[in-house]
């Protein structure tokens, strides 16, 4: 009896430390070309939506989705700071080159450690996934979720954007 309370417990403890709302998700081919472009930084973290760009596509590949980032490399790093539309348009004129079937972009809400003498990792994102001919929103998930003390903030935005995707009806 005692095991099966600890065990209880313990799916109570780590259930708080993360909620998600993740929709049914359609059909989607994981043989068609996906494309990641920039996503927003609502965070207040610097850099805190590259990062969370490169585990997404990570996190996707991992799922055997053909799937590639943006490509943007001859912009200056402090012109982005200051404008992140920069970016984003360049990432536009770049997609208008590929030939992507769906587009997966999200805005990063929260991605820090949070202050306190435990310093806990603390990721909160929404995913999206676009129909990149008729720009139709196919799927919209949000995640959020807590590490523990100490550990590593991309682990912890690694853990979310995997149980997001692992909705998805890959096919």
């Amino acid at each position: 009896m005692i095991k099966y309370l600890l065990v209880g417990a313990s799916a109570l403890m780590l259930a708080a430390c993360s909620s998600y709302n993740l929709p049914d998700s359609p059909k989607l081919d994981s043989k068609k070309q996906w494309v990641v472009m920039p996503f927003n930084n609502y965070s207040g973290s610097a850099f805190a939506s590259e990062q969370a760009e490169e585990i997404t596509t990570s996190v996707f590949k991992e799922e055997d989705v053909n799937i590639k980032i943006y490509e943007v490399t001859d912009l200056n790093l402090l012109d982005i700071v200051l404008d992140p539309s920069i970016k984003s348009k360049a990432a536009k004129a770049w997609l208008v080159g590929q030939k992507a079937d769906y587009i997966v972009t999200a805005s990063v809400a929260e991605w820090k450690y949070k202050s306190g003498l435990d310093a806990e990792p603390s990721v909160g994102i929404t995913l999206k996934i676009t129909d990149a001919k008729t720009n139709t929103l196919l799927w919209q998930g949000t995640g959020a979720g807590n590490g523990w003390g100490r550990e590593n903030l991309a682990q912890t935005g690694m853990e979310v954007i995997s149980e997001m995707v692992e909705e998805l009806d890959l096919h």
